[in-house]
């Protein structure tokens, strides 16, 4: 979801996370990570990805395992798309569930990622989502358009 200045902050956060993962290892992890969780989270849908882990190979011998969605008992409808890596930080997503007919559409509003516990930077993104949240249901035809590859966005 764009926000007032006409960005798309989780597409941009994911952009520099992308370019930082050019020179360091870890952060190419990390962005793998990222996408591997959000391929999960497409394919297997929120209700699955809020109750089971998605596991994948990290190395020969080790296994990277983590619940990817997180409801955000504080501010429903919000969820929390999470993935955490040891010397790059934690990913944090902010989004909402929005059916059109019998299709569900996942609307990421916000991301940063996190490095420690509590986060003032989150906690700004949460009331921001908010409001994109607010503003979308009022009027959900301004964000929505199902043709070609906006659907991704």
């Amino acid at each position: 979801m764009k926000d007032e200045e006409e960005n798309v902050p989780v597409k941009l956060c994911l952009h520099q996370l992308i370019r930082r993962a050019e020179t360091d290892t870890t952060f190419t992890q990390f962005v793998e990570l990222i996408f591997q969780a959000l391929e999960f989270l497409e394919k297997w849908g929120t209700p699955y990805s809020l109750n089971e882990f998605f596991t994948t190979s990290i190395s020969e011998n080790s296994l990277y395992s983590i619940r990817i969605v997180k409801e955000l008992r504080n501010h429903p409808p919000l969820l929390e798309f999470r993935v955490n890596w040891r010397g790059a930080g934690a990913f944090r997503a902010v989004f909402f569930e929005y059916y059109l007919d019998d299709i569900q559409m996942l609307v990421f509003t916000q991301a940063t990622v996190k490095t420690n516990t509590f986060s003032q930077e989150f906690e700004r993104i949460l009331e921001k989502s908010e409001a994109q949240y607010i503003a979308f249901m009022k009027s959900p035809e301004k964000y929505i358009s199902l043709r070609g590859d906006e659907v991704d966005e």
